[in-house]
């Protein structure tokens, strides 16, 4: 009888979860009271400004998703928003609210030497001084372009990417308009001694590393790195000039007052103290993505366990890195492991793959015939809807070059990763996922087959890997929400230009973000080193314990010795 009840019990008791959550999805939440009154957020917008300047200079989809994405969100709000970039675009159905501006001609990486260098070998700070080079030498143009640009739109706020995009911050202070930047790291940003980037050729995190590691992370290759683009910088200062642009010391000098926006969340990165002006709001996605093609769903459908490789549209491997890839893609069907692969972004490629593959028994695979899909098990495309083909139930691994965009909505969909790195903040981010435990890597410079048949059986099979990419979706999941908050963020910051106008502050201060995030600049940066980190009081504090030990020292010694001067005195006299 007793189990009767409990069973009754326990059934009433999910009846009224259920029916609980029914009815806060339709209604929201409950009041306490039948006369209690709702508190509704009603934000009066009649005097915000409304025209947004969005700025990016490179990159592809990892670039533009966040920032477009926070834009989305405030064009829904009544803004006036418009993305100047690098190429040639057209509206974009995903954003129609949001007018494109092109900033000239887009930058092909594939013509430059020194950045062909950076994708097929190790990381040599050495390289990126015509990296730099070429960087600043593009900077007149694009900084006059967007000028025009926003002369003509007359923007209220600039809404920058970071990623050398120099201008954006420059045209917002002569223009004495307010900035918010976006960034996908917060390498530049702030400074904690543990971390660090591939880039230097040191590891992410350092915690577990050598003195000498820890030592050379932190001076010598970061002062090799500095010294690379040393001469650069000075001619990129002496163009400025002729703007009547200050001088900058080093290039993230513009945006030390400036409220910067994160689109990343500890989980993924090396958890740090951040000040309030960093604010974390990513992952950031979109709330609509296109679905996948008839084509692809008839793949997926047909095949259980997929492996969905893409590799990114900005930047490409070697030959000899290709032909390697595609002989382990046709191994791991062969073996079993997996029963079908779609390969995305790769038509473009095709010429730099050999004409015929050897596998490792020694039967010769044509290329064509692959490329030509007469494979039924391996699916070439030259678009694919990537996160409706991850989020697919038959979608099992993620084969990518770890560009944060696509690591986002692979950890979204709860896929794991084999991470191929190429360059910039790819090898970083592999290596922030193998240690959150949702991913394997590749090594670029050493592409083995065996190596890659190996980890993509063991990701499928790992059950830890599994549990952490779990563990990693519901993180992203919950982190994604605070996409709205950026905006909110942008708002405020709209909102505290027009109070800046009616406060009674120097006009000629181009400084404007001083006072517009004077909630968000803690104190210390105002104070100087020495006061700012309390070095005066904590050296005070130090001399006076110094001085109390060395005073009871000489009490005690004192005290002690007296003492034992007495006792001897007093015996001499009675010998």
């Amino acid at each position: 009888m007793k189990c009767y009840f409990r069973l009754f019990l326990k059934k009433l008791f999910l009846f009224i979860i259920i029916c609980n959550s029914i009815f806060n999805v339709v209604t929201g939440t409950v009041p306490p009271a039948h006369d209690w009154i709702p508190n509704e957020m009603i934000l009066d917008r009649t005097e915000i400004p409304k025209n947004i300047l969005l700025g990016v200079t490179i990159g592809g989809w990892s670039h533009l998703r966040h920032i477009l994405t926070i834009a989305n969100i405030l064009t829904d709000r009544g803004y006036n928003v418009t993305l100047t970039k690098r190429g040639n675009f057209t509206q974009s159905q995903q954003y129609p609210k949001i007018k494109f501006i092109s900033l000239g001609e887009k930058l092909d990486l594939s013509k430059d030497l020194e950045i062909k260098h950076l994708v097929n070998e190790k990381v040599d700070t050495g390289r990126f001084k015509a990296v730099f080079k070429n960087h600043y030498a593009a900077y007149e143009s694009i900084f006059l372009k967007l000028k025009e640009v926003a002369e003509t739109i007359k923007p209220d706020l600039f809404f920058c990417d970071t990623l050398n995009n120099e201008p954006c911050f420059d045209v917002a202070w002569l223009m004495k308009k307010p900035l918010v930047g976006i960034s996908t790291t917060l390498l530049g940003l702030t400074h904690v001694p543990y971390r660090s980037d591939p880039i230097f050729g040191c590891k992410v995190n350092m915690e577990n590393e050598s003195f000498w590691e820890r030592f050379r992370c932190e001076f010598i290759t970061p002062f090799q790195f500095l010294w690379s683009y040393k001469s650069s910088f000075e001619n990129f200062n002496k163009i400025r000039a002729n703007y009547g642009l200050p001088s900058l010391k080093t290039p993230t000098e513009r945006w030390q007052n400036s409220l910067f926006l994160i689109d990343s969340f500890f989980g993924f990165e090396t958890p740090i103290s951040l000040p309030p002006l960093y604010q974390e709001i990513g992952p950031v996605l979109p709330d609509y993505f296109p679905p996948l093609t008839p084509d692809v769903e008839k793949f997926l459908n047909s095949h259980k366990r997929t492996m969905f490789v893409a590799l990114g549209s900005y930047l490409f491997l070697s030959a000899e890195n290709n032909a390697k890839l595609l002989q382990s893609i046709i191994e791991v069907i062969e073996n079993n492991i997996v029963d079908g692969v779609i390969w995305a972004n790769i038509e473009k490629y095709r010429e730099s793959f050999p004409s015929s593959i050897t596998l490792s028994d020694g039967r010769i695979i044509s290329t064509s015939n692959i490329f030509d899909n007469k494979n039924p098990n391996i699916f070439m495309t030259s678009f694919a809807p990537q996160f409706s083909i991850l989020n697919h139930t038959n979608t099992k691994i993620f084969l990518s070059h770890s560009g944060s965009g696509s690591i986002y909505e692979s950890l979204y969909a709860g896929t794991p990763i084999l991470a191929l790195p190429i360059t910039y903040d790819q090898p970083g981010n592999a290596e922030k996922l193998e240690s959150a435990g949702v991913a394997l890597t590749l090594d670029k410079t050493n592409l083995d087959v065996n190596d890659i048949v190996n980890k993509v059986e063991r990701i499928l099979n790992d059950e830890q890997i599994q549990i952490s990419t779990k563990r990693l979706k519901t993180l992203a999941m919950i982190n994604s929400k605070r996409k709205y908050r950026a905006a909110d963020l942008i708002e405020f910051t709209l909102y505290s230009s027009v109070l800046k106008q009616k406060n009674t502050i120097d006009e000629s201060d181009n400084n404007v973000e001083k006072w517009l995030f004077k909630e968000l600049i803690t104190p210390d940066t105002r104070m100087g080193l020495i006061r700012g980190k309390y070095l005066d009081v904590y050296t005070a504090a130090l001399a006076i314990i110094v001085s109390i030990i060395l005073l009871s020292i000489f009490i005690i010694k004192n005290l002690i010795f007296g003492k034992l001067f007495k006792i001897k005195k007093s015996k001499d006299k009675n010998d």
